[in-house]
């Protein structure tokens, strides 16, 4: 090397621009390791929910209980849920359920869990009898979607064979679509089912449609009818 280089700006430069040649082929190595690794975990997690899928409509999980309530869970959700709503329907049987007062329909109960042969836990669940909603103050409903032990037990103490609709959840319905459908890696491109690519176009459309109306109120209210409109022609197609 001429020595009169050494120390120079421009091999300085030279070095500089070498080490971010260097750090650009790290990170691209990385960045496609850390998709390869994404595209593998889908792949798995999408066989995974088909295999479920699968199980759910072919294969029937027996009710814990005699309850006619659980039967309808066992028939509209998926075996991965209902089998947190059994757990419920068995800790049922370690509470003891008593009325504190009650007025117009609407009852409060008191409900004693015992967890160990020492322990026990008290829960206020209130009833009402005409719209059919019950409520505990465990609020593991309102966390997990799912009516506790406690709530079960007072709807056993009054005898309601049929669930309120509120509290089966469509999010937990084995027949819902399941988000793989439309979710893609970055192989899947050439292999898109038409379906999938229908769907992408629709997004696309719906999208622009949304922004456009969310300019104005009244323009919301025009979508809303057309939307009504296209839903029932749809149906009766």
């Amino acid at each position: 090397m001429d020595s009169s280089l050494l120390g120079s700006p421009l091999l300085g430069r030279d070095e500089k621009h070498a080490k971010e040649r260097e750090y650009a082929f790290i990170f691209q190595q990385l960045l496609e390791t850390i998709l390869k690794q994404y595209d593998n975990c889908l792949a798995s997690r999408e066989q995974a929910e088909r295999e479920f899928d699968v199980a759910d409509f072919h294969t029937v999980i027996p009710c814990a209980t005699k309850s006619i309530i659980e039967a309808q869970f066992q028939h509209v959700y998926t075996h991965e849920k209902f089998k947190e709503v059994q757990a419920q329907f068995r800790g049922k049987v370690d509470c003891i359920t008593r009325s504190m007062y009650s007025t117009l329909g609407f009852t409060t109960y008191e409900v004693i869990e015992q967890v160990s042969n020492s322990t026990s836990n008290k829960f206020v669940v209130t009833y009402d009898a005409v719209s059919r909603d019950v409520k505990c103050h465990c609020l593991l409903f309102e966390s997990r979607g799912i009516l506790c032990r406690h709530s079960l037990s007072v709807l056993s103490f009054e005898r309601v064979d049929n669930m309120a609709p509120k509290y089966i959840l469509e999010r937990w319905s084995k027949n819902i679509k399941r988000r793989h459908t439309h979710i893609k890696s970055r192989q899947d491109e050439p292999l898109l089912e038409p379906r999938s690519k229908r769907f992408d176009e629709l997004v696309f459309w719906s999208h622009n449609i949304c922004e456009f109306a969310s300019e104005f109120k009244e323009l919301i209210e025009i979508l809303h009818r057309a939307f009504d409109k296209v839903i029932a022609e749809m149906e009766e197609y």
